[in-house]
């Protein structure tokens, strides 16, 4: 995933991060997690084989 909030950095690096994300703020462990749990459930079992990105529109 692209850069996530866990309460580790500080708050010049998250500041930094926050500026270079299109969303205007950084994930979550919930904005990861809400994917893992759509893709291990019956309603993703139809996706597969995909590099999925997880970074708040962040173009790479």
């Amino acid at each position: 995933p692209g850069p996530v909030d866990t309460g580790w950095m500080n708050d010049e690096l998250r500041t930094a991060l926050t500026r270079g994300t299109p969303l205007g703020r950084l994930g979550t462990p919930r904005d990861t997690a809400h994917l893992v749990d759509f893709l291990c459930s019956p309603q993703g079992q139809w996706v597969n084989g995909q590099l999925l990105k997880s970074n708040g529109g962040a173009a790479s």
